[in-house]
């Protein structure tokens, strides 16, 4: 049968920088243009790219790449974001969002199930499906515009490839 990637993304990668992700290690590093959720869903935007730029290279070896979104996970990763939060919008509205946040979140156990759907669903080994993006809970979703941009998914691999192969040089 067919092996399978899923690479964990999120939803916040709808909200990246303007131009999707910066392919220059100067514009990464870049102080002045730094905001903090672009650079979140930069990202998670990357881990899109990632895997819609594989799936076609390895489609066929008969291994099956696909993109998911767990959904607002219930978990100390959340938690840990309160302090952020607090800092943010006081106390008060800190709270209220908390208790909302905690009401709408998955259980980790049912989060994972797009994740699971992803690696091993029998539909999705037959159908061969790969290079896309799946929402909660196991609904293919449309990702964001520029993950259809060749350029940039080319580009991002470009640089990847670059940044694993210059790491290994000075190994």
């Amino acid at each position: 049968g067919a092996a399978t990637v899923t690479t964990v993304s999120s939803s916040a990668h709808y909200n990246s920088y303007p131009e999707g992700v910066r392919l220059t290690l100067e514009s990464l590093n870049d102080k002045a243009t730094y905001n903090r959720m672009e650079a979140y869903g930069q990202s998670k935007l990357a881990n899109v790219l990632f895997a819609l730029e594989l799936a076609p290279r390895v489609q066929s070896k008969n291994i099956l790449v696909n993109a998911v979104h767990p959904g607002a996970v219930n978990t100390a990763l959340g938690r840990n974001l309160v302090p952020l939060v607090r800092a943010t919008v006081g106390d008060s509205l800190a709270d209220w969002l908390q208790s909302k946040v905690e009401l709408a979140a998955w259980d980790p156990r049912d989060a994972a199930l797009t994740q699971l759907y992803t690696a091993v669903s029998p539909k999705l080994k037959a159908s061969k499906i790969t290079g896309k993006y799946f929402h909660p809970i196991a609904r293919e979703t449309t990702p964001d515009p520029h993950t259809f941009n060749m350029t940039l998914r080319r580009g991002l691999w470009d640089l990847s490839t670059k940044f694993v192969n210059d790491a290994s040089l000075s190994a």
